[in-house]
Parts: structure tokens; C-alpha cells; sequence
């Protein structure tokens, strides 16, 4: 009997250090899956091929690539965190986390990736605000919060050539001519995962504003919406469930019942003590909580933004959830909802897609394109830049004058512009001549991530 006391008293403590060192190991980074059995699909694909889609304007080879790439992103993966599985896009390293390797000249692969992505205000509010206000003190009070993560080959490329430092990027430029850095590797992938944050009630219902496309076009913030869904944090309701979202300011208990979902219809996440103190600071002044963050309430996603180098001026789709997946309303189609793999399941075939792989159609050369008898694309993240009207957009649009709104934007055109000096602002969705030296004469281009310009390490 003493020998079994002796060998508990050594046991116990051995459970305890082997539960310590385990419940949040290290997070290793996957890489984007290759065995995806989508047919059709690789990643990534040649860039002749996609020309040849952009040359034919074959949207249903764009948007079944666009969901491939969505499918990869979703797959859940062997790494957890706080006992959670973790999804492949949800292992990557955010750019805030890059930039401070980069300033210590350490790499991605230098140093362990201990914990997920921090939650962040949206670099696109703060932009904009600055833009609308000058030099006013602004409103930092969110509750749609977003991740910006690279997959580690565009994170390793980035810390190895120290892109976030000023000096390395002030290296770049060329006198009286304009400058870039090099380009990033065409298994590149940059996400931008936009979660809503949302108290649940006493019911346990996080009420979730979801996106009605208005017309006309206007500045529709995510706090304006009419239509909302109820999502279960208990996980109670039927698999499937046609939703109804409630449109009205005090619905029924029945209109609230036909506008609940599960909370895992989303790709979702429970904070840990880190994020509700941030999230109760950041919290909406236009959203208030009947209570504060707390440890194990969930944060919802939403939307993303996702671009990969497989040519040039990359490929760019956004991802939104949608109450009637087959059915999305603008900027997504019910075409394009139409395209989406069987290989999707649960929360992931809960969102629409939208993508923006040219700036305009026909699509233009890099340089001596035109504007003229073409069409714009459209293509944005509702929760971001749907509340976005003329203040925010500095640069005017050739293509038509009367594009002032979010709505009226794509990717491709906007992060175009993306410079060290950051000087060209954003603009709605128009041709740019990449070699423009109005825009980028004395500057160094980006190679059409924002996501530097906004986390730059002032080293010089």
C-alpha cells in the first residue's frame, strides 16, 4: 500500500506537467492542403492557365478555383488550441506577428507560434476614419474584428526579406523612377478572417447582423442592417434549418425561433481571457452588450478576404455567411452558389463567394489599359467595406465618377495601389495602370499588400 501511495504521489504531478505542456502546444503553421479531392482543382495553378480563364472571361473556372481554395483554407488540421481543433487558415501567423520577427531580423520558422492570431480593429476602419477626419480623435469601438495571417510560405518570404522594415523597404526605391519590392512566391496566400462579436443573451442567442445588398448603393455600416439571425450557443436547433431572419425591432419569440441557427453553422472560435478583455474594450458604442466578455464566449466568422500569387496581380475572392447559402444576395449570385464543391460541409458551405481576379472586363494589360468599353467588377467583404462612403476613397474614379461607395469596389483595384508611402489612398473599382507614375513615381509598390503599408517597423 505505501509503495501505491509513492508511485500516485509521483503520477499526479507527471498528468498535471504533461496536461500543462500540452493543453496549448506550440502552433505549427500548416501548409495549404495538396490532396484536396476537388476535380479540376490544384494549388497552386499555372499562371498561363488563369490568364487563358481571364482572356475568355470564364467566371465558372474562376469561381470553382475561388471555392477549391476556400475548401483548403477550411480543412481542419492536427493542430489545436485551448482544446480546440484548428482550421488550416486559423494555424497561420498574423502580420502583426511577422512584422515584430521582422524587426528582431528573425524569420517565421525562428521562433514557435504559441497561441492564435490576436483579434484587431480593421486597418480599412482606421484608414478610412483617418481619411474622413483629418486629425480628429477617432472611435476605436468595434465588434466586427479582423485577422490578417499569411500562409507560411508568404509569411517566410516576407520576414526573410525583413519586408516590414522601412529601411529594407526605403531600399527599394529608385530616384525619379518607381520602385517594388520583389514579388511574393506563387504559393503565396494572404487571408483576412473578419469575425463578429456578439454577447449572447440570457437565452443563449448571439444576435448576428446579416448583409442585405441596398439599392441604390450607399454607406450601409454593419450597425444599420435590418436583417438579423440568432445563432445557438448551445447547438440545439435541427441541421439545415431554412433560416427567416427577423427584419423587425421587437420580433416574436416565433420570428426569433424561424431566425436561429446553431453557433456552429459558423466557423466560430471561444476566446480566452486575452481576447474578452480586448473585445470589452473595443466593444461597438453602436452595439451595446447587456454584459461583458467573458472567458469561453465565442467570436463568429463572418467574412474573408482571401488572394493567392498564382499570377501576377493574384487571384482575389471574398467569403461572407450567408442565411440562405444557395441563394446569397449581391455581391455573390446564386450562380456562383451554384458552383460550390459537395466536398464542402457544416459551417464552411454556410458562405457565399464573391471574386475580383481583373480590375475591369475585358481584362486590361498591366500598363496602356483602358477604362473604355469596359465593366467593372465588384467584389467586397459587406462587414469591411460596406459601411465605406465618399470620404474614404481618395482616389476619384475615372470609370464612372459616380462609384463612391464600398459597395462599388473590388480587391484587385484597390490594393493596386498599395505603397510604402501609402500616399494614393483607396478607391473604388476602376482600371490602374500599374506603371502610372503619377501614382507611384518616387514610391516602392507593394506588390498589392496593404497588409505591409499598414504593420511598417519604423527602423529608420
Amino acid at each position: 500500500m505505501k509503495k501505491l501511495k509513492i508511485l500516485a504521489l509521483l503520477v499526479v504531478p507527471v498528468i498535471i506537467f504533461y496536461y500543462l505542456t500540452t493543453s496549448n502546444r506550440d502552433i505549427k503553421p500548416v501548409n495549404f492542403p495538396s490532396n484536396l479531392s476537388i476535380e479540376g482543382f490544384k494549388f497552386p495553378e499555372d499562371s498561363t492557365t488563369i490568364y487563358a480563364w481571364l482572356d475568355s472571361q470564364d467566371t465558372t473556372k474562376i469561381v470553382n478555383h475561388a471555392w477549391g481554395i476556400w475548401a483548403g483554407l477550411t480543412e481542419p488540421t492536427d493542430q489545436k488550441y485551448n482544446g480546440q481543433t484548428l482550421l488550416v487558415f486559423e494555424t497561420w501567423r498574423g502580420v502583426q506577428e511577422l512584422a515584430a520577427l521582422s524587426a528582431q531580423g528573425k524569420t517565421s520558422e525562428s521562433e514557435p507560434k504559441k497561441e492564435r492570431t490576436e483579434l484587431s480593429v480593421p486597418k480599412q476602419f482606421l484608414h478610412g476614419r483617418l481619411l474622413a477626419n483629418g486629425s480628429k480623435p477617432i472611435d476605436t469601438s468595434f465588434v466586427v474584428l479582423e485577422t490578417v495571417s499569411y500562409d507560411p510560405s508568404a509569411a517566410y518570404f516576407a520576414t526573410s526579406n525583413k519586408l516590414f522594415n522601412q529601411s529594407v523597404l526605403e531600399g527599394y526605391k529608385v530616384k525619379d523612377g518607381m520602385g517594388k519590392i520583389p514579388e511574393f512566391p506563387n504559393t503565396g496566400i494572404t487571408t483576412k478572417p473578419t469575425y463578429y462579436a456578439g454577447v449572447p443573451d440570457k437565452g443563449g442567442l448571439i444576435r448576428v447582423p446579416v448583409w442585405e445588398s441596398p439599392e441604390p448603393a450607399k454607406a450601409f455600416k454593419y450597425t444599420q442592417w435590418q436583417k438579423f439571425v440568432y445563432a445557438d450557443i448551445e447547438n440545439k436547433q435541427e441541421p439545415n434549418k431554412h433560416l427567416v431572419p427577423v427584419t423587425s425591432k421587437n420580433p416574436t419569440e416565433e420570428e426569433i425561433k424561424a431566425a436561429t441557427c446553431n453557433v456552429n453553422d459558423f466557423i466560430n472560435y471561444q476566446i480566452d481571457k486575452i481576447g474578452a478583455d480586448y473585445l470589452n474594450a473595443h466593444q461597438d458604442a453602436g452595439t451595446p452588450a447587456s454584459r461583458q466578455f467573458i472567458e469561453g464566449d465565442y467570436v463568429l466568422l463572418v467574412a474573408m478576404h482571401v488572394t493567392t500569387k498564382e499570377f501576377k496581380n493574384w487571384t482575389w475572392q471574398t467569403f461572407f455567411w450567408s442565411p440562405d447559402p444557395s441563394n446569397p444576395p449581391s455581391p455573390s449570385s446564386k450562380f456562383e452558389a451554384g458552383l460550390r464543391p459537395k466536398q464542402l460541409k457544416g459551417a464552411a458551405a454556410h458562405y457565399a463567394v464573391s471574386t475580383a481576379w481583373a480590375m475591369v472586363w475585358p481584362n486590361q494589360p498591366e500598363t496602356g489599359g483602358t477604362d473604355e468599353n469596359t465593366r467593372a467588377i465588384i467584389a467586397f467583404n459587406p462587414y469591411l467595406e460596406g459601411g465605406f462612403g465618399p470620404q474614404v476613397f481618395s482616389l476619384p474614379n475615372k470609370y464612372n465618377s459616380t462609384y463612391v461607395y464600398g459597395m462599388q469596389t473590388n480587391c484587385m483595384s484597390c490594393h493596386s495601389l498599395s505603397t510604402l508611402s501609402g500616399k494614393n489612398g483607396y478607391t473604388t473599382a476602376q482600371y490602374i495602370d500599374m506603371r502610372d507614375t503619377s501614382l507611384f513615381k518616387n514610391d516602392v509598390r507593394l506588390d498589392f499588400t496593404w497588409s505591409i503599408q499598414g504593420n511598417i517597423n519604423k527602423d529608420k
